[in-house]
């Protein structure tokens, strides 16, 4: 045997590198361990859920490491699937943006715009001409001799146009507004 001071300072030093290696097999195996006992009461019931997984997702393997290996296969495909299906996606909005308030008008069809050098006529200027006549006309309560006048001058409408369908259409609004009032006092 050697008693060469090289040859034993080197023997000693891989006695020590192999003690420090298992030493530190020995502290993975330690933590190994006790990471395991913390669930060996949870043993049983995660056997149990093993063998159901493997029954429904995994019937063709023999044991347990193969199940597992047969439902990571299935996780990762699935996976693969899912990111392959939001890449060619296109993303959903879920804001339902608020209602529009519903008016009369939405029934009815929309009038071209007259241009305002032909016709200047609107409702502006019907309603203060309607004020302003029916002020100055005669204030008749006699509902039957209003109804008579304005049945006539519905009649006449079909044969006017342009200003006097303008006119009579101011006419019978004076009309009107004076059988609501005579109704009312009628009432």
């Amino acid at each position: 045997m050697p008693t060469s001071k090289l040859w034993l300072e080197h023997t000693e030093r891989a006695a020590w590198d192999s003690v420090e290696a298992l030493r530190e097999r020995l502290v993975q195996a330690e933590t190994r361990l006790q990471a395991l006992a913390s669930g060996v009461a949870r043993l049983p019931q995660l056997l149990d859920l093993l063998d159901d997984a493997k029954h429904k997702y995994a019937p063709g393997a023999a044991s347990h490491d193969e199940a597992v290996a047969q439902l990571i296969k299935r996780i990762e495909r699935l996976q693969s699937e899912l990111d392959a299906a939001h890449a060619s996606s296109k993303p959903v909005s879920f804001v339902v943006q608020p209602a529009r308030e519903r008016l009369d008008s939405d029934d009815a069809e929309v009038a071209p715009r007259r241009r305002a050098d032909v016709d200047d006529f609107d409702l502006a200027d019907f309603a203060h001409t309607l004020q302003r006549r029916g002020e100055t006309g005669e204030p008749t309560r006699d509902l039957n001799r209003l109804l008579t006048l304005a049945e006539h001058k519905l009649d006449d409408l079909t044969e006017l146009e342009g200003a006097a369908l303008r006119e009579a259409a101011l006419e019978l609004a004076i009309l009107a507004a004076k059988i609501f009032g005579a109704s009312k006092a009628e009432a």
